[in-house]
């Protein structure tokens, strides 16, 4: 939380539920010609005209998702909103408004909810949303934040994870596995700082901004859908990897109906992602990359006949490719060898 002496802070209950809500909201202004209704009435409005409203919601919880001791909430509140707006994104859609609900103990003061909600507006400005409604009410259990991103899609243009088809292409928009080094890093200095371990010194982050960002502060691929978009270039399906690239291959053969084959020396793992996992014999990057989670980049799958104009027009990385469902999902190693796909999230799916 905010470091501020408390003396100096505001506590929640001198504005009150509603006068904390007029704060928030009186912040917040809307750009997108879709909104129709921001904050300060009993709901959002929004007018999409002729096209599919997409919707995703993300949920984030004090020790599941983030650990206050070491995640400022600023970015609990940009990592919230960038998580929901990541799923919207991933159905080839375009996000426009936030919904906002946040859960607060006695502990938070207004500044601290101030530096909560100037994370979700950064996220929001930064990929072209609205802030369209705002939600607080107390918590017994600390701090929880439900962010619902609304957006809207061509119905041509529509994407599931349910279309690919046996000879696709598999596509990543960008390196995976630093997040969840980043997150590694945070957990091991905590253990250091709080004298869970034998190490007599001071957390030491230097050197690991990298992986630190992808964890603490990650970005969309969304330029990168805006070129296909722009080039008439539809994704036959997409999965947003949130737990780890074998969970998003797995989702998208599981739901196509298809197998799928990956390349272990095609998968984008990070110089940083390596360097960190060389302090650390129990870390793997590869494993980190399959398993992980928190990359925040887009798994999709493309027709094979553009595989020329992708692998030399498009800033993206062509991992393997989708096959018969009968030959299962499998990772080729540099050697030859072909090993069962497997992930802890899938299952029991």
């Amino acid at each position: 939380m905010n470091k501020k002496n408390e003396s100096q802070k505001t506590p929640i209950r001198d504005l009150g539920r509603q006068g904390l809500m007029d704060r928030l909201s009186a912040r917040f202004t809307s750009n997108n010609p879709a909104t129709v209704q921001g904050p300060g009435d009993d709901a959002s409005a929004a007018c999409f005209r002729d096209s599919i409203t997409v919707s995703a919601q993300k949920l984030s919880l004090e020790g599941i998702d983030f650990d206050l001791s070491y995640f400022p909430l600023k970015f609990v509140g940009y990592k919230t909103a960038v998580h929901a707006m990541g799923q919207v994104l991933a159905m080839n859609a375009t996000p426009l408004q936030l919904l906002v609900c946040a859960g607060l103990s006695q502990r938070f003061y207004v500044e601290d909810v101030d530096q909560l909600f100037l994370g979700i507006e950064a996220a929001a400005q930064t990929y072209g949303a609205d802030i369209g409604f705002v939600d607080i009410q107390s918590s017994y259990t600390g701090l929880s934040v439900a962010i619902t991103a609304v957006g809207e899609c061509d119905a041509g243009l529509l994407t599931r994870r349910s279309g690919a088809r046996s000879t696709d292409l598999i596509c990543l928009s960008g390196n995976v596995g630093a997040a969840y080094m980043g997150l590694q890093l945070l957990e091991r200095e905590k253990r250091v700082f709080t004298g869970e371990t034998e190490k007599d010194e001071l957390p030491n982050l230097e050197g690991h901004e990298y992986i630190l960002e992808r964890y603490l502060k990650p970005e969309l691929p969304k330029a990168l859908l805006d070129n296909l978009k722009a080039d008439d270039i539809v994704p036959t399906s997409m999965c947003f990897l949130t737990s780890g690239l074998a969970d998003g291959t797995l989702r998208i053969a599981k739901s196509s109906g298809t197998g799928a084959k990956l390349f272990a020396d095609k998968i984008p793992i990070a110089k940083a992602t390596y360097d960190f996992a060389e302090t650390d014999n129990n870390l793997s990057p590869l494993v980190a990359a399959l398993n992980g989670g928190d990359d925040f980049q887009m798994l999709f799958t493309l027709p094979l006949d553009i595989y020329e104009t992708v692998s030399k027009e498009y800033s993206l990385d062509i991992i393997g490719h989708m096959c018969e469902e009968a030959l299962g999902c499998t990772l080729v190693t540099p050697d030859g060898r072909s090993l069962a796909l497997e992930s802890p999230g899938m299952e029991n799916v």
